[in-house]
């Protein structure tokens, strides 16, 4: 397997073309691009995905006090948890559009997926160690989402 990196628009033409054997994408992507015109199967791997991203100028951010810093961070934790029902639905709304629309949905064996969180838990690290940038960005991620771990 080689990964390649592709705007979601391009991977209805590349699986189409054969260019690409399969792809990691949301049922958002794939419902809302019309993948089933290039693929019929979706193997559900229920790999952690970041629903909600709240964003904030780094530098006006910083220059903030402290307790406007805290008050940014837990509104930012409350619209965070406050979305997730709605994600979720809307996730199972998807997932039941693609099988109306023909799709297929295949679940691991059991024993694969509980394993898989094992498997891919050194991923980021392994594939990001040997370039610096890269590492800082895992970095940042890992560190926002242990923090956002102590808010739910």
């Amino acid at each position: 397997m080689t990964p390649v990196s592709m705007t979601l628009g391009d991977v209805v033409p590349a699986l189409q073309q054969g260019t690409i054997d399969a792809s990691i994408t949301g049922i958002g992507g794939a419902v809302g691009l019309h993948m089933l015109d290039a693929a019929k199967y979706i193997t559900e791997i229920n790999q952690p995905w970041i629903f909600i991203v709240v964003e904030v100028n780094k530098k006006w951010y910083n220059s903030l006090p402290k307790d406007l810093q805290q008050i940014v961070d837990e509104d930012a934790a409350k619209e965070d948890l406050s979305i997730n029902p709605i994600a979720v639905k809307m996730r199972g709304e998807q997932l039941d559009q693609w099988k109306r629309s023909g799709g297929t949905l295949i679940d691991l064996p059991a024993a694969e997926e509980s394993d898989m969180p094992k498997i891919l838990a050194s991923v980021g690290a392994d594939v990001s160690k040997s370039n610096p940038k890269l590492a800082g960005a895992y970095a940042t991620v890992t560190e926002a989402a242990k923090r956002a771990e102590h808010c739910n």
